[in-house]
């Protein structure tokens, strides 16, 4: 039996039969990923300029809404990407947003070189943009707090900074899409 096994056991002699016992949802961040903005070109290359961009939407964050991620893990049908989770219905697109994120994520100048040391609850994926180019698959993760993506291609990967236009535009290109994820009420 392994080491977690043992305490596991532990925990639950200790705790007695007749008390329910809780068990945590995993939430445990992904790795990091490269930073090297050398990358950029590979990455834009997997988003096709006339593709179907598929948004998903993010879950409560981890750091600010612990209690909140965990009741939707358990209420709701997600999916995880790259690690984050994402409720599993995509989010049908409005109008000409699709080519507008195309556009957005396509252009060099949306993005610039990763600076560490933001201020919040590090990075929370709040969206996920996707692209496919026959079999491959290009995904934007976006953390719209702290105006970071986390950019996965088919051959190569990056974590990037949005430059600020892009960040405003992104944000207000979003505002609309928030459908599943509930705002945690403030306790009175």
């Amino acid at each position: 039996m392994s080491l977690r096994g043992l305490f596991v056991l532990a925990v639950l002699w200790l705790v007695g039969c007749n008390q329910e016992v809780k068990v945590a949802v995993d939430i445990t961040p992904p790795p990091p990923i490269e930073t090297n903005f050398d990358r950029l070109p590979t990455i834009l290359a997997g988003i096709p300029k006339t593709g179907v961009a598929l948004l998903y939407e993010g879950l409560p964050s981890d750091f600010w809404e612990p209690q909140l991620l965990e009741q939707e893990l358990a209420r709701t049908k997600t999916i995880r990407l790259h690690g984050y989770p994402f409720y599993e219905e995509l989010l049908a697109l409005q109008g000409t947003d699709g080519e507008q994120f195309t556009a957005l994520f396509s252009a060099r100048t949306s993005f610039t070189k990763y600076t560490d040391g933001k201020k919040g609850g590090g990075f929370h994926a709040n969206y996920c943009l996707e692209w496919k180019t026959g079999e491959e698959t290009t995904h934007v993760v976006i953390a719209l707090e702290c105006g970071e993506v986390k950019m996965f291609g088919p051959k190569s990967e990056l974590h990037c900074d949005l430059s600020q236009e892009a960040a405003q535009k992104l944000r207000q290109l979003l505002s609309r899409y928030r459908k599943n994820c509930p705002v945690e009420t403030p306790s009175p």
